[in-house]
């Protein structure tokens, strides 16, 4: 055969799936023409599917070597770099490819994944914006657009963006989770609104796997020791086994408070297993490691696989930590792998699944007969916050009022872009501008982009804000970050979607945190951390008297100065950091589950005795 009949069946059998006779092909199709340009190409992406990403680059750059005009082995290149986490210089890839190739979408949309991932938001909106030139109905670019907008503070564009995907393509998931997400920031959504959100993904993507549910024996079997005989094969004292799942076991927000907890369990009565869904290994990821029986990485698992493997693991009790964020594996759940299902932490409302049988929570943020027909979920609230908060070992000291030496106060907030809504930016400007000389210190990723801090500071020029009273600084790593805290005053909370780790953490460093309360549950978080800290007086229920809590604080320099010394060891004796007592409530929780496992439609939401 010619080197491109080989190539060309080749491509016929990569597309059977056939991957390994493909490689041959390719091969045999460069041992006859060893200058085969495309044949190289071919091979690095069958070479890719297989995983072998080193060797895939190799056939890459041999075909760019061979033809340096060859746009599809730049654009290719530029993948396979992607996919090593080398961004920036898969961006120079897909650039060129786009210099040889100017009007072709994919390449476009690649080049804005590149910058999406490197944290170059307006670089990645332009991308994003000219695939949707090139072609209107490009769902993928409208999801993503949606993304950089969120983060950017553009809710309600982002929320449009993701309907616009979902007509386009609506059984996607990560549409669909996108969304609902999203509209959890926004403050002209109601809770009835956001659940029906929810019902989609589980009516669409969640019930049709209902098929794939198999019955569970349960109590699962005990392993036999030596010389015990089968009748105790069911005993119910052995441990019980909880399985953790979550996208964000490494420096993330619900790694702090998931922390302490797994440092808590009690291991003679349960068993716990991690199922880590993400590839990242930094020093968090490899710290909650150390407190689990079973850590099991499942990133690289399907659906189904991921599914058996728990069902083999005969877990009890499941945990969602993610809810529809990123990394989330709700379709695993929706599979029912373990009798018992919860979710938990990493998501602040219902997830919409009726195969999650439990929503962990506490009697501030869902209060019962307030919002309970906006769960799929059974509420189980906890006897106090639903947070349990631990600070870093090496947290800086907590300074002087720094209003004393600056003579002027400092308000700030540390939360994502996402969270700084409309609604409380205006109220922030009635603030800034009712107390004088005073200014805002917003902390966060991304506004040390120029083009994002100028976008923020046109938002806030819509409410009457100067550009010299906000005072913006990136993000920087922690622990080192919360020194910033010793340059403010007074925090100021996100309204509709409170603050949760970034509420702690100003108040570890002393700062009072002002909180405006709504109906949802994001908007009672703050509600619910300051009244376990006996911190009322903070807490606002219209914006109006959130203004007015601002500037009492202003002229309150004594309650200022006091609370920065008192706070922290207020903390650290309140329950909101007793680890210990909310480890043990939470495995009353499982207990008391278990033992009602025969009728879960009898167990009503109510408080933990």
């Amino acid at each position: 055969m010619t080197p491109q009949t080989y190539n060309t069946q080749g491509i016929e059998l990569a597309k059977q799936g056939s991957l390994v006779q493909a490689i041959t092909c390719f091969q045999q199709a460069l041992v006859a023409f060893p200058g085969y340009v495309d044949a190289h190409n071919n091979l690095g992406i069958v070479l890719k599917q297989q995983g072998r990403l080193e060797e895939a680059i190799q056939c890459y750059q041999r075909a760019i070597a061979l033809d340096p005009n060859y746009a599809n082995g730049h654009y290719n290149l530029g993948i396979a770099l992607q996919s090593q986490g080398e961004n920036s210089q898969a961006i120079a890839c897909l650039r060129r490819a786009l210099e040889l190739q100017p009007g072709e979408e994919d390449f476009q949309f690649r080049l804005g994944l590149a910058f999406w991932h490197l944290g170059c938001l307006t670089e990645a909106m332009t991308c994003y914006q000219r695939v949707l030139q090139f072609n209107p109905n490009h769902a993928e670019a409208h999801h993503n657009l949606g993304l950089v907008l969120c983060v950017l503070g553009e809710v309600e564009q982002a929320i449009e963006h993701f309907q616009t995907a979902l007509r386009l393509k609506p059984a996607t998931a990560i549409f669909r989770n996108s969304l609902s997400l999203t509209m959890n920031y926004a403050a002209n959504y109601d809770g009835a609104t956001i659940f029906t959100e929810h019902q989609k993904f589980n009516d669409q993507l969640a019930l049709p796997l209902a098929e794939k549910i198999r019955p569970h024996l349960f109590p699962h079997p005990r392993p036999l020791s030596q010389g015990e005989r089968g009748e105790n094969l069911y005993s119910t004292n052995r441990k019980l086994r909880i399985g953790y799942v979550s996208g964000d076991f490494r420096r993330h927000s619900v790694a702090y408070f998931i922390t302490p907890i797994l440092a808590q369990h009690h291991h003679e009565q349960f068993e716990i297993f991690c199922y880590d869904n993400n590839t990242v290994a930094d020093e968090i990821n490899k710290r909650l490691q150390s407190y689990a029986n079973h850590w099991i990485n499942c990133s690289s698992l399907s659906d189904e696989e991921l599914t058996d493997r728990i069902r083999h693991d005969q877990i009890d009790i499941l945990v969602d930590l993610s809810g529809p964020t990123s990394k989330n594996r709700l379709l695993v759940f929706a599979r029912r792998p373990a009798p018992i299902q919860m979710t938990y932490l990493g998501y602040p409302t219902t997830t919409g699944l009726t195969a999650i049988d439990y929503r962990i929570t506490d009697k501030y943020v869902d209060v019962t007969g307030l919002n309970d027909s906006w769960n799929a979920e059974v509420p189980i609230q906890l006897p106090t916050c639903f947070f349990c908060y631990q600070p870093y070992a090496d947290s800086p000291p907590v300074n002087n009022l720094p209003m004393l030496q600056t003579g002027r106060i400092t308000f700030s907030s540390f939360n994502n872009l996402a969270k700084l809504s409309p609604e409380i930016l205006r109220l922030w400007a009635k603030i800034l501008n009712a107390v004088p000389d005073s200014t805002l210190l917003i902390k966060t990723r991304h506004v040390s982009e120029p083009a994002v801090q100028q976008h923020l500071e046109d938002r806030f020029a819509k409410f009457g804000i100067l550009p010299s009273q906000l005072l913006l600084e990136d993000r920087t790593p922690p622990p080192a970050y919360l020194q910033t805290y010793h340059q403010v005053d007074i925090a100021l909370d996100t309204y509709p979607f409170n603050g949760g780790l970034t509420t702690c953490e100003a108040l570890w460093m002393g700062i009072p945190v002002v909180t405006l309360v709504g109906n949802r549950h994001v908007s009672r978080m703050g509600l619910s951390i300051l009244t376990t800290l006996g911190l009322t007086e903070l807490i606002a229920e219209t914006p109006e008297e959130y203004l007015r809590i601002c500037l009492k604080l202003v002229n309150e320099v004594e309650y200022l100065q006091t609370l920065r010394r008192e706070l922290r060891n207020r903390m650290q004796s309140s329950p909101l950091m007793d680890a210990v007592s909310f480890t043990n409530n939470l495995e009353k929780v499982y207990l008391k589950v278990i033992k009602n496992k025969a009728g879960l439609e009898a167990y009503a939401a109510m408080p933990l005795s």
